[in-house]
């Protein structure tokens, strides 16, 4: 295993922001097209996972009146349950994008590997490498999801028609964050093995092994882009916690389309890119030498 310090912390961050920005054109297109495939996928994933959630709290006429039927359904669930719905939705979200996510993670590889940027490459992945990029991305998706969802479908159960604690519930989420953010980073190599050519199971033992063996490099790369994300998206979540708008109304869209860009364009292809080069770093020390070549290319 390689070597992880202060200073490949620092040159991993700093040469996915230079290659972010020297070819931000082809990784623009890039994202565009993969999360184009990607919403198609979550709306129609978002319809079927409402059918089991409309057994309890009643059917929905029309495929569109899908989303208010979710918002009428928060509106009568007591915490508890509202968490459950939120997770089960969210789900919907976090399969396809973990796809996606993939799919990025080729064209990362050709970027950190090469020095080039092709956006057809991320596309590639997705189309021809869908069926592993998918197995990898549902693996991922029980880990991460699978004991939150469990516990907050028993919290559910026990505390049924009740209400609940703060106490109990603060402990349920501050839980539900712990261990999505470490078994989160503990699988964050898991694409950039898969783009290494290692079958779906090699890559989740892999990830957790390299994840062990080099905890401060993995999750420092991991927790950065997470802290980043939640400090861009910390005033939306300020906003619902406040009794006061945190955002007023006339800035609201134009916060949302800003953060938006930023975390699609920006902070996501700047973690492929660094997670991609601390994936070859921890694997193959000699990668060094060839990144100081390409990083002085790429100023």
């Amino acid at each position: 295993m390689g070597k992880w310090n202060l200073r490949d912390y620092i040159e991993t961050i700093g040469l996915g922001f230079r290659f972010t920005r020297t070819y931000f054109v082809s990784i623009f297109l890039a994202v565009i097209g993969v999360f184009a495939i990607t919403i198609s996928l979550c709306l129609l994933l978002i319809f079927i996972g409402s059918i089991p959630i409309s057994i309890v709290y009643g059917p929905f006429d029309e495929i569109f009146d899908v989303f208010d039927f979710i918002g009428d359904a928060l509106s009568i669930a007591n915490d508890v349950e509202a968490v459950v719905i939120v997770l089960f939705v969210g789900s919907t979200l976090l399969a396809p994008f973990l796809i996606a996510l993939g799919a990025l993670f080729g064209l990362g590889q050709e970027v950190i590997e090469s020095g080039n940027a092709d956006a057809e490459e991320a596309l590639h992945w997705y189309r021809q490498k869908f069926g592993r990029l998918a197995a990898g991305g549902i693996v991922q998706f029980l880990f991460l999801i699978g004991p939150i969802g469990l516990e907050y479908i028993l919290a559910a159960w026990h505390y049924r028609g009740q209400e609940v604690d703060s106490t109990s519930f603060t402990i349920l989420i501050i839980l539900a964050i712990v261990w999505f953010l470490f078994s989160s980073g503990m699988l964050s190599m898991v694409f950039p093995s898969i783009v290494d050519g290692k079958s779906v199971h090699s890559s989740i033992k892999h990830s957790v092994s390299l994840a062990r063996n080099n905890f401060s490099a993995v999750f420092s790369i991991w927790l950065t882009f997470s802290s980043l994300g939640l400090l861009l998206l910390g005033p939306f979540i300020a906003q619902d916690l406040a009794d006061f708008p945190v955002i007023t109304e006339q800035w609201y869209e134009l916060y949302i389309l800003v953060v938006g860009f930023m975390i699609g364009f920006i902070l996501l292809p700047v973690y492929v890119l660094s997670a991609s080069r601390t994936y070859l770093i921890i694997s193959d020390p000699n990668i060094q030498e060839e990144q100081e070549i390409l990083k002085e290319g790429s100023q």
